[in-house]
């Protein structure tokens, strides 16, 4: 493909992460104390919309394994995600009321994440026909990413600017919405009218079960090592996301700046894409991935320690401080999952050769199944823990006893520490190189 077909295709990624790089900082806060959901409600239906999401993943992969549309294998499922991505965009961030019901969030954010799984696993199974090469895939896989970075770096300039005018989180939520609007259907029909796609079914079979589907990938151990690996990511990343507004009004006391350091922190991640993506071309994705947490260990561990030295300081010196320990950590963001994606499409790639079929659809849904696991439990385990035995009240923000400001900067810096130590295990022991992974290619293409 030429650069603006790669171009076209990975800009499929940008409002999807438009839309769901706020959920966390933007939308639980704004359900939770604008339109008086209440912090554990938000909580719980968060859990359970991602929850039941979940199971719609196994059925989307084996649906494009088995049946590919007149337009391609993967199209026709790009299309079909927009307008419902759309609904649940209106529905989310302008919402029809003040005083939304449970029920409305939840079936909001129920459309939401099925749109988000027909464009996502869509976009993964895709890019095992688009970069059958391993380091072709870790460039494609990791422009994706930047697609994904530039959709979040979006979202955080758009309240920057709207809050000059208009600082309440409502307005800021709704400018997010409008904008998500505006560029789904462009993104959309520019890669459906210039992305080559593959018409090749894996299978002369119709549907099968597609849990039993899932049920046969349980006993990959190579497979399940950076499943898991993702899992603990994507929990640390989601995590700090859910806590970052209360941890910057609440522990550090200076929510004036979190929209702008936020900013920072995904400029940053640009620049260290570039670094993860060169460090895995010249040794290997997942070398490079499991570098990527430790390098986030050693950050979180410098911001635990530099904490008791800087939490009573003035404002100018806090910030300073805080801000560069934000920019350090942005670095980290955009490392391990982007090259985990190319990852798993090498290991699709040696199922495909042991089975004699391309399950592509099935292997990378079976990923964002349990990856959404880690998304959902970073939203419902916080929020809970901190309310619970804590007494953790959104709506008095700083007036919050200081047991519970240590609780939240103890789950922000810690639990993202022993998360990333494991996944960075897993990495680091992963076994499929480079050089085999072209002995398996050349097999296939034989």
């Amino acid at each position: 493909m030429n650069l603006f077909k790669r171009l076209s295709f990975t800009a499929l990624n940008l409002p999807t992460s438009a839309a769901g790089m706020p959920m966390f900082i933007f939308i639980l806060p704004f359900y939770a104390d604008d339109l008086g959901l209440g912090l554990s409600l938000v909580g719980i239906i968060f859990f359970f919309g991602r929850f039941t999401d979940i199971l719609t993943d196994p059925v989307m992969g084996v649906l494009i394994d088995k049946f590919p549309s007149k337009w391609g294998k993967h199209k026709l499922w790009v299309f079909l995600s927009a307008p419902v991505f759309m609904l649940a965009t209106y529905l989310i961030f302008l919402p029809t009321t003040d005083q939304p019901t449970s029920l409305y969030f939840f079936g909001a954010l129920f459309l939401l994440y099925s749109a988000f799984t027909l464009s996502s696993i869509t976009q993964l199974s895709w890019s095992s026909f688009l970069a059958p090469d391993y380091d072709d895939r870790t460039k494609l896989l990791t422009l994706r990413e930047l697609m994904a970075l530039l959709g979040m770096f979006s979202v955080i300039l758009i309240p920057a600017i709207v809050e000059i005018n208009d600082p309440s989180l409502k307005a800021k939520v709704n400018a997010i919405g409008l904008f998500v609007l505006l560029i789904i259907p462009l993104i959309t029909i520019n890669a459906l009218r210039y992305v080559p796609d593959s018409s090749e079914s894996s299978s002369s079979e119709k549907l099968t079960n597609p849990f039993k589907a899932f049920k046969s990938l349980f006993s990959n151990e190579m497979l399940n090592k950076i499943v898991f690996a993702a899992v603990l990511i994507a929990f640390c990343m989601s995590l700090n996301g859910a806590l970052y507004l209360i941890w910057m009004e609440v522990v550090i006391e200076l929510p004036q700046y979190s929209s702008r350091l936020m900013l920072a922190y995904y400029v940053v991640s640009v620049l260290g894409l570039s670094i993860w993506r060169y460090l895995g071309i010249k040794t290997s994705k997942h070398f490079a991935a499991g570098i990527s947490c430790v390098y986030a260990i050693i950050v979180l561990t410098l911001g635990f320690i530099g904490y008791w030295f800087i939490k009573d300081f003035a404002d100018l010196p806090k910030l300073f401080a805080v801000g560069s320990f934000i920019v350090l950590y942005g670095f980290a963001f955009s490392g391990p999952l982007p090259l985990i994606n190319a990852i798993v499409a090498d290991v699709s790639d040696k199922l495909n050769l042991e089975r004699g079929e391309n399950i592509s659809g099935t292997v990378f849904s079976y990923l964002t199944t349990f990856t959404k696991v880690g998304f959902a439990l970073a939203a419902v385990i916080p929020y809970l823990v901190l309310e619970m035995f804590w007494g953790f009240d959104i709506s008095i923000g700083i007036e919050n006893s200081s047991s519970s400001k240590i609780a939240i900067f103890y789950i922000y810096t810690f639990v993202p520490i022993i998360s990333y130590s494991i996944a960075a295990y897993l990495l680091f022991s992963h076994s499929l190189s480079r050089e085999e992974h072209a002995k398996i290619k050349a097999n296939l293409k034989n």
